[in-house]
């Protein structure tokens, strides 16, 4: 829930910011910047808001209570005395202290979670860092391997591409070995020049000649397939060729050579008259003459055996075993890897996601203290109204609560008091010593006994929270020095020297030594690494408490050490303006605080005695609880000189004063077994009888000594 409202406050204060940036700016430099960016533009906005503040109060609540100009003024002197005085009392020190604890969470506070963000991202860093130097290791020993396999990929379809191209080499000799249309096309042409010239077919001693005597072509098929190799059957197939091309070329020559001579034949026949061109013309028509390459020449000039060397067929079949075998070989190569991933683990994440987490968390967490930080500050500011409100509190018990601040010995008291003496009436100056506690004389310089143990109090108790707000401070520089020595002594360098080679050498020349050469290539590899990394970005900024927050927390705690001494005077003077508003008020409540002490003081002695009995048993069980004190009573001789340190010593039954250490000041009684003592003014007012020793009677009054309030 918190962290939905969180968010939505986020997105706001988001949406909001860019707004003032974009429309506004100078409201987006009064509202959103940090505190100590444009404090005069502040400092003069906040100068004429308070203003406006001030006539919206006035003019909507002021103006319609018609005060007169000098009941305004009268007012307006009271508020402000009794607020000033009030300020200097325990409210005012409770303001103080909240502006104390604003202090300390501006300052240590604040410091601390700033340093504690800025140990989060040296964290963060630090492992990013760690990361980094794992990385480049990695990249060093094993990423040539990945990147060599990866290229093997490539370089086989490198190998496929070189195979189709020996295919495209081998074909075109395929071609001119086993290939029979061109076999076909020499043989019509031949036969065709033998049927013009009437001669016997060429072909078919050619085909007789390579394929056998007397055997039909299935059977000659079926006893080469048997008894010849296939290497012999592609050299006879060649040569086959071979021999068809040579017949063809004789062929063609001899059909030009028909060609030219009929050309002659009618360039001479139109030439010269009929008669003459039958006796010049007719040896043009012995075209015979062109046949006699073939017939001179004989079988032998076709003949291939002797230009094709021996084992061509063999050869020629080792080459087609060879591209058949890389083919099968080669064209169903793929190379597969596998990349492991491993097991997906619950909870682990990068090195980057950890840091990254890190600082999300952190900065979820701060954001909800700054929030609470803001809350508390606002609130804290409500706190001067307590002021107003003691002030308004002292004003109105003042006026319904006669007892209420009623134990000044004023002037009034004074003249009451003399007039009483003068008409011979009892009167109540000087004050017994036991009531002296319960009065105050607004014109004395020393405070009382309860007053000075009221200012030791609040002392102890000032102390106590300065040793929890130093408890803070010594913290914060505790971390800060702490990370400050880190930042200091933590620089390290790390130097990553490294070097990785890998040769892979093929030996071989040829085209197979070049495949695999082309298909290893990756794996010939150099890398060195020399890096130099350093932590310097990791090492920690932490950020100092100023010693203005210093004086301002320590000043400000002694201010409150100062009004803590000066409240029994200060406190006074509330009596004092009420007083000087409210005279009858003020008579009546002397004439009141007289009259109740007079009673008190009639029936002194009647309740004295029961008082002091009961507190007498009490003393007496602290005696024998006291080990000191008890020593001393029991052996007065060797132990007395425990009279001269607080556990020694006794107290006036009265009024409770501790035994000096000089003897004779105090009186002490002298019936035997009575351990009591009394101060010289008590002494005097019972009357020289020690209480504490005598016979208990049976008329005392508890209802009676508890209205005495002694």
């Amino acid at each position: 829930m918190i962290k939905s409202i969180l968010e939505f406050l986020d997105k706001f204060e988001g949406a909001l910011t860019e707004f003032l940036e974009d429309f506004c700016p100078c409201c987006y430099f009064l509202l959103c910047t940090e505190h100590e960016q444009h404090k005069k533009l502040k400092a003069f906005s906040g100068f004429f808001y308070g203003i406006l503040l001030g006539l919206f109060m006035y003019y909507a609540i002021l103006i319609d209570l018609e005060f007169g100009k000098t009941t305004t003024i009268i007012i307006g002197i009271f508020i402000t005395l009794f607020i000033a005085i009030a300020f200097c009392g325990k409210s005012g020190r409770g303001i103080l202290k909240t502006i104390v604890l604003a202090y300390v969470l501006g300052g240590p506070f604040m410091t601390i979670s700033n340093n504690a963000k800025e140990a989060v991202r040296v964290f963060g860093c630090t492992t990013t860092l760690a990361h980094n130097l794992t990385k480049t290791r990695y990249e060093l020993m094993v990423k040539p391997f990945q990147d060599a396999l990866y290229q093997m990929n490539h370089d086989t379809k490198e190998v496929l591409d070189t195979l189709e191209s020996v295919r495209d080499v081998i074909e075109p000799i395929v071609e001119e070995i086993e290939g029979e249309d061109e076999v076909n096309k020499l043989r019509n042409e031949n036969d065709y020049v033998d049927t013009l010239q009437g001669d016997s077919k060429r072909s078919d001693a050619i085909d007789e000649k390579y394929s056998g005597k007397n055997k039909t072509k299935k059977r000659q098929i079926e006893q080469q397939q048997q008894t010849e190799n296939k290497g012999e059957e592609y050299e006879k197939k060649y040569k086959r060729k071979l021999e068809y091309r040579c017949q063809d070329v004789i062929s063609k020559g001899a059909e030009r050579c028909r060609e030219l001579f009929s050309e002659a034949y009618d360039k001479c026949y139109n030439t010269v008259s009929v008669f003459v061109a039958w006796l010049l013309c007719w040896p043009m028509k012995l075209t015979f003459i062109c046949n006699l390459a073939q017939v001179f020449g004989g079988k032998a000039v076709c003949d291939p055996s002797k230009e094709i060397e021996p084992g061509f067929g063999e050869g020629y079949e080792t080459l087609k075993n060879i591209k058949t075998d890389m083919e099968d070989n080669f064209k169903d190569v793929n190379i597969q890897f596998k990349v492991s991933n491993p097991l997906p683990r619950v909870n682990v994440k990068s090195a980057a996601e950890v840091a990254e987490k890190i600082t999300k968390t952190f900065q979820e967490k701060k954001n909800i203290f700054d929030v609470i930080i803001i809350v508390m500050k606002r609130i804290l500011a409500f706190i001067f109204l307590r002021v107003i409100y003691k002030a308004y509190q002292y004003h109105e018990r003042y006026l319904t609560d006669i007892e209420f601040d009623n134990k000044y010995i004023t002037k009034y008291f004074r003249h009451i008091d003399n007039r009483r003496k003068k008409r011979g009436q009892r009167f109540l100056l000087p004050m017994k010593k036991v009531e002296r506690q319960n009065f105050i004389d607004p014109y004395a310089v020393l405070l009382l006994s309860e007053e000075q143990r009221r200012i030791m109090g609040q002392t102890f108790k000032l102390v106590l929270e300065m040793i929890t707000a130093t408890t803070f401070i010594l913290l914060d520089r505790l971390f800060y020095e702490t990370l400050d020595i880190v930042a200091k002594h933590a620089l390290v360098e790390y130097t990553q020297i490294g070097e990785h080679d890998m040769s892979i050498s093929i030996k071989g020349t040829g085209m197979i030594a070049n495949l695999v050469r082309s298909i290893v290539k990756g794996f010939n590899f150099k890398r060195k690494v020399r890096v130099v990394h350093s932590n310097e970005r990791c090492l920690p900024k932490p950020i100092m408490l100023s010693k203005y927050y210093l004086y301002k927390i320590y000043g400000t705690y002694f201010l409150i050490w100062i009004f803590i001494l000066l409240e029994g005077y200060t406190q006074r003077i509330n009596r004092v303006i009420c007083a000087y508003f409210y005279h009858k008020r003020e008579k009546k409540r002397i004439l009141f605080l007289y009259n109740e002490t007079l009673k008190r003081r009639v029936g002194y002695f009647r309740y004295m005695r029961a008082r002091l009995r009961r507190k007498a048993r009490e003393i007496n069980l602290s005696f024998d609880a006291n080990i000191f004190l008890a020593l001393r009573l029991k052996n007065r001789k060797k132990f007395d000189w425990l009279r001269y340190f607080p556990m020694g010593k006794r107290q006036c039954l009265i009024c409770g004063e501790p035994e000096p250490g000089k003897i004779g000041e105090f009186h002490e009684c002298t019936t035997p077994g009575c351990d009591f003592v009394h101060c010289k003014e008590c002494w005097k007012d019972i009357g020289g009888i020690c209480y504490g020793c005598q016979p208990i009677e049976s008329d005392e009054d508890p209802a009676e000594e508890d209205d005495y309030g002694l």
